[in-house]
């Protein structure tokens, strides 16, 4: 009980007094030595309690009691209730959290490594409902998976892809070869006009 009232209510009063003395400017206070004073009290007390804070953590790390002043002041401390009882240490959540930790910063390793048009034409296989027209499909562009603003025609099979996709891919690859027949694109034509343009292959 004793412990309780020195921890929080030593506190509570203390971080009072200091907003209080913040508050009406106790140290800049000329007009009023008494309110002086006691700021400058307050501030030696402060001074004093960090320094024997600190000459009691060194205690504790050398003999292990008594972890602050408080407990020291008190004589309390925290023990077993029997001597011989048996400490059961399980590291099992700390591995977790190491393995999670491990995993995320992985990801976000190789997230910024991954090529998003590549991954969504891997995965788009796995979830294309199988009883799709050919007309539906020839409809999108094989590198996005969709629909194109800008249509352009791989040449000589005249699919339709996206005019960047296109472009991008035929600059990237020199044998860029079409997604969906894997014939050599040679040329790319917008749709609707008589105009080819040569890829960087030619």
């Amino acid at each position: 009980m004793w412990y309780c009232v020195a921890a929080v209510g030593g506190q509570y009063i203390w971080a009072r007094l200091q907003s209080l003395s913040a508050f009406r400017r106790w140290g800049d206070s000329e007009q009023r030595p008494l309110a002086r004073r006691a700021w400058g009290l307050m501030q030696r007390i402060e001074g004093l309690y960090k320094a024997a804070s600190f000459g009691n953590l060194l205690i504790f790390l050398y003999t292990g009691r008594y972890r602050n002043l408080i407990e020291r002041s008190l004589q309390a401390r925290l023990v077993y209730e029997s001597p011989n009882m048996n400490r059961a240490v399980s590291f099992e959540y700390m591995n977790r959290q190491l393995v999670w930790n491990e995993f995320s910063e992985m990801l976000l390793l190789l997230l910024p490594l991954l090529n998003s048009s590549t991954v969504k034409s891997f995965l788009h296989p796995f979830s294309k409902d199988k009883s799709s027209s050919s007309k539906e499909d020839d409809s999108i562009c094989p590198i996005c998976w969709a629909s194109p603003t800008l249509v352009y025609l791989a040449l000589p099979c005249q699919h339709r892809y996206c005019y960047y996709c296109l472009r991008t891919r035929c600059a990237a690859v020199p044998s860029f070869q079409c997604s969906r027949c894997s014939k050599p694109v040679v040329a790319m034509q917008r749709h609707g006009s008589d105009v080819e343009h040569k890829t960087q292959s030619q």
